[in-house]
């Protein structure tokens, strides 16, 4: 660490009455600003306050010391206008700064990303921007270093990562600590009064790890290009924590110093460690906790000894018998411990901080009484939120009796406001639990960093950001993946049963996948008075297979006029013997309908369709032929006809799909597809004769398929009898 030219301070005269005083305020996150915070009230009350000359500041020291000077007026005012002040501090505090920071920078990535490709200055969407805007919208505007008051003079402390130095800003510029002692100055001083003071707040808070250093351009400062490069400046507290090297600095450039320097320490205490197996990680933030430990300590021997520098650290706990308005000292034992984070600190939290910065500086000036002719400050401790105010209601019945209330007489039962435990003095296996190690567990609790259970908070935008993607990652996308998995099971139950040998699993293949029927023609229909009988001639027909496609349009779905559309997809595997003398086949649909669309692929023998009309029940419906002239087919070889066909039938009954067979075949094979959405829950097939449908029976299949899901129906038969009607019925959820 660099050194300073030896400088003794003033010797004191006159304690907090004497005429120049200096003020440290430490860092420590927002734990330091608010002990700070009690420090600065207690110096207010007791009237030391309006002599503070120089504050040097670190950190979280720094967030309120750049308040304190820019409202200095509002600080030594009355009541009512401190309060006001200080409540712009409370609410930056319990903002939850680090997680409104840490919600946006996901966000920022891709950004980030962007302006690493485009080659434009990313440092604008870096963390310590955010925190900077925070500063600016909360606390400072877009105040400059030149706004500063001349009385008290602030020297905010931060260290130049560049150059490993410490370097100070105030209202003269920044000063960078030189590497070698040339000179009268030890500081190398940039003119730079323009540099925002929020920006400057903000490099001395960054604290490594998640904040990157600050880089502070020529622009910043105000200065022409070539007079400073551009440099990186991290908090303070790594070179020097308490902020108390800038004094020495001070006297050597004025020839004089302060007469007493009050040290404002927010350290946390040293943490012990147990018998605990630590990791490499571990290993390594163990080791720089010591490292910063010693220079703390050095630090403390090197001043401390000095003639003029008070500590006020927070790990000192006042008795009660000194201060019998202090704050039980069950609880100052844990206000050491809260956390130094930048997260929303708890009303609880911030009375403890600001109330034991407060008794401690009280206990700090009632020890240098003698020395001092203005009175100690006595009464109860500042609280900033006295409507939470349940410190108060721990506060030691000796309080109590100073203020000018009796205590419980013996065998009386205790004042409202008196710790319920003494009511069952005597009593132990009786007592409640005192207060006071309820809010000693409490606070204990406050010295763990707070992350995943105030990760999100709803009053910030990008909670919702994330709940949004929270909802695609956690329900949109398994959902997807179930359909994805569903769609992936019934294909394997189609592609199981091509094992099993029938051809006609590939047609439901396709009609599963895509739309085979894409480039398939229409084929027109011609009007006819009087339509052909079915006839077969020499053809012999090896198979006839259907797939009834009920996922789009099916009985008992959508609106009225759409019930009853089916499409289907007819294959006829025909064969032309030798010596054929009538290659000809016409067949007819089994009922009327109302009208009927044909399609057909373009390399396969032609089919014509030929359409009559009858009236049933005053409705005119027609009847279709379907011809088909195999002259050409070459003999004694299968020959493959495709339809596929929408159909509006006149009436449907729900779950019932007949198939008439009015010729003869070796093999009847049917399909049904249903829609996932309205899946079959049971299902049975039967046969009956045309003209008696009640005599309906259990149909001998070759082989059923019955999909895992409800969304397909495979069945196929032997030799079917001509003429009888081929039935499934179905029902759904």
């Amino acid at each position: 660490m660099l050194a300073f030219p030896p400088v003794t301070l003033v010797p004191p005269q006159t304690g907090l009455s004497m005429s120049s005083i200096g003020l440290a305020l430490s860092g420590g996150g927002f734990r330091a600003t608010l002990y700070h915070l009690g420090v600065i009230r207690y110096l207010r009350d007791c009237g030391g306050l309006t002599r503070v000359d120089d504050i040097s500041a670190v950190s979280g020291g720094s967030v309120l010391a750049a308040h304190l000077v820019l409202n200095w007026d509002r600080y030594n005012g009355s009541d009512a206008e401190f309060a006001e002040a200080a409540a712009e501090i409370i609410r930056f505090v319990q903002y939850d700064v680090r997680n409104h920071i840490v919600r946006r920078l996901p966000l920022l990535f891709p950004l980030r990303y962007a302006a690493k490709v485009t080659g434009w200055p990313a440092s604008r969407l870096a963390p310590n921007a955010i925190l900077e805007r925070y500063y600016r919208e909360f606390l400072y505007g877009d105040r400059r270093l030149f706004e500063l008051p001349e009385k008290p003079g602030l020297h905010i402390l931060t260290t130049n990562v560049s150059d490993g130095v410490l370097s100070v800003f105030n209202r003269d510029g920044l000063h960078v600590q030189k590497r070698d002692l040339v000179g009268d100055d030890p500081f190398h001083h940039i003119p730079g009064w323009t540099a925002p003071i929020a920006k400057v707040v903000g490099a001395s808070s960054a604290f490594p790890g998640f904040f990157p250093p600050v880089e502070i351009t020529a622009s910043d400062l105000g200065v022409r290009d070539g007079h400073f490069p551009t440099e990186s400046f991290t908090d303070g507290g790594v070179y020097d924590n308490l902020g108390i090297r800038a004094f020495r600095w001070l006297q050597q450039q004025r020839h004089q110093g302060v007469g007493r320097v009050f040290v404002s320490d927010a350290g946390k205490p040293f943490q012990i460690l147990g018998d605990t197996s630590l990791g490499f990680l571990a290993q390594s933030v163990r080791a720089t906790d010591i490292l910063w430990d010693r220079v703390w300590q050095l630090e403390r021997q090197n001043f401390g000894d000095q003639n003029g520098f008070h500590f006020v650290p927070i790990t000192h706990v006042v008795p009660t018998a000194e201060d019998p308005h202090a704050i039980h000292p069950v609880l100052q034992t844990e206000v050491a411990s809260i956390r130094t984070d930048l997260d929303r600190f708890s009303d609880l939290e911030v009375n403890a901080l600001v109330g034991h910065g407060y008794e401690v500086a009280r206990s700090v000036h009632r020890k240098m009484a003698t020395t001092s002719p203005s009175p100690v400050h006595e009464g109860p401790v500042w609280l900033p939120l006295p409507g939470s105010d349940v410190l108060r209601t721990v506060v030691p019945a000796a309080a109590r009796s100073a203020a000018g209330g009796a205590p419980s007489a013996p065998g009386e039962p205790p004042p409202a406001d008196e710790p319920r435990s003494t009511a069952f003095a005597g009593t132990a296996r009786r007592a409640a639990t005192d207060p006071r190690a309820l809010l000693a567990k409490t606070l204990r609790a406050s010295s763990r960093r707070k992350v995943w259970s105030t990760l999100l908070d709803f009053r910030d935008w990008p909670s919702w950001v994330y709940l949004v993607l929270g909802i695609v990652v956690l329900v949109w996308m398994p959902i997807r993946f179930w359909k994805i998995r569903h769609h992936e099971q019934m294909l394997t139950s189609v592609i199981n049963s091509i094992a099993k040998g029938d051809p006609d699993i590939r047609l439901v293949l396709d009609l599963v996948e895509n739309d085979p029927l894409r480039d398939w023609k229409s084929i027109a229909v011609t009007d006819s008075d009087q339509l052909a009988p079915v006839h077969i001639g020499d053809i012999e027909i090896l198979s006839r297979s259907r797939i009834i496609d009920l996922r789009k349009t099916w009985v008992g779905r959508g609106s009225r006029d759409g019930q009853g559309v089916v499409q289907m997809r007819d294959r006829l595997t025909l064969r032309v013997p030798e010596g054929a003398s009538d290659p000809s086949i016409t067949l007819r649909t089994a009922n009327v309908v109302r009208d009927l669309e044909y399609r057909q692929p373009r390399n396969q023998p032609q089919v014509a369709v030929r359409r009559g009309f009858e009236e049933v029940d005053g409705e005119k419906l027609a009847r279709y032929e379907l011809t088909c002239d195999l002259t050409s087919a070459p003999r004694g070889v299968p020959v493959t006809i495709e339809l596929a066909t929408n159909v509006r039938f006149p009436k449907l009954l729900p779950g019932r799909m007949p198939f008439l067979l009015e010729h003869p075949t070796d093999l009847l094979t049917v399909w049904m597809l249903f829609p996932e959405d309205h899946p079959y829950h049971t299902y049975k097939l039967l046969r009956h004769p045309r003209d008696k449908p009640d005599a309906a029976e259990p149909l001998s299949s070759r082989y059923t398929i019955d999909h895992p899901y409800g969304t397909l129906i495979g069945w196929s038969v032997i030799k079917p009898d001509p003429g009888a009607v081929y039935e499934c019925r179905w029902t759904n959820d």
